[in-house]
């Protein structure tokens, strides 16, 4: 792990390479009919994760590094790539019945919790103890994949209508 995190700090690569990712994952998963039904629902939680995220740095709650392309306070690889991706591949993986929903959500929480537990790990997200923790972002992850959510079904609900 400490060769790894040695790697990223010394070429300032975390957040890009967590945008590839996300973004390979994306292209695994998703054809172009899911891409164009999920990708409001991405903007949407790109859009809301960021102002959060931004909200949360200025608290300091946490601190992220390694930023090489600046939006605020955050690495704008880190807006496009992992939070884009979260909501267009809940959109993507979204049963059809009410506790599979509840399930999805909590299990893509659940990962970008893990995710960001990575991040701490790796020194390129740091939490200020007795502000914030790991309870603290699966409960905002779990909002903001409901709000995301709601969003979609508005969305829906506005295209049936005549």
């Amino acid at each position: 792990m400490e060769t790894v995190s040695r790697f990223l700090e010394q070429f300032n690569l975390p957040w890009l390479l967590l945008a590839l990712l996300s973004w390979s994952l994306i292209l695994i998963f998703c054809s172009r009919q899911c891409f164009r039904k999920g990708y409001p629902v991405g903007i949407l939680t790109m859009i809301t994760a960021a102002v959060l995220e931004q909200y949360f740095i200025t608290q300091k709650f946490w601190i992220d590094r390694f930023i090489m392309v600046h939006v605020g306070e955050l690495d704008l690889f880190l807006i496009i790539g992992p939070y884009f991706a979260l909501g267009l591949l809940m959109i993507r993986f979204l049963p059809t019945n009410r506790w599979g929903k509840l399930a999805a959500v909590l299990i893509l929480s659940g990962i970008a919790t893990g995710v960001e537990l990575i991040a701490v790990q790796l020194r390129m997200l740091e939490y200020q103890p007795g502000k914030w923790g790991a309870a603290q972002s699966m409960v905002t992850y779990v909002l903001g994949l409901f709000s995301a959510l709601g969003f979609y079904y508005s969305m829906a609900l506005n295209s049936q209508k005549p």
